[in-house]
């Protein structure tokens, strides 16, 4: 019984992959090297190119699928900005300069 439950709970584990464009704001221009990071884990980072693409991927568990992931967006100049990207998804986010 233990070994069905434990297949159970590791096989629920997905790949979550997200990736986005990010462009300012006020330009619709690209921006390079956007810190991107999954909300609450440093580990699953990435900055943009200079087309202003990402991905993360990682890993995450869960009994009904594969959840949305949360990331943050930082840049020296730029507001720094929490997004939620559906699995498999692309986003594209626009950043605010600051004041």
């Amino acid at each position: 019984m233990l070994l069905i439950f434990s297949t159970v709970f590791t096989s629920c584990d997905c790949y979550q992959n997200v990736s986005g464009t990010v462009l300012d704001a006020a330009t619709k221009q690209a921006i390079d090297s956007v810190y991107v990071h999954k909300k609450n884990r440093d580990s699953n980072a990435a900055y943009t190119n200079k087309e202003g693409n990402f991905k993360i991927v990682s890993i995450s568990g869960g009994p009904f699928g594969c959840p949305p992931m949360t990331v943050v967006l930082s840049k020296a100049g730029y507001e720094t900005v929490s997004v939620t990207i559906g699995n498999a998804e692309h986003e594209t986010i626009f950043l605010k300069k600051k004041n």
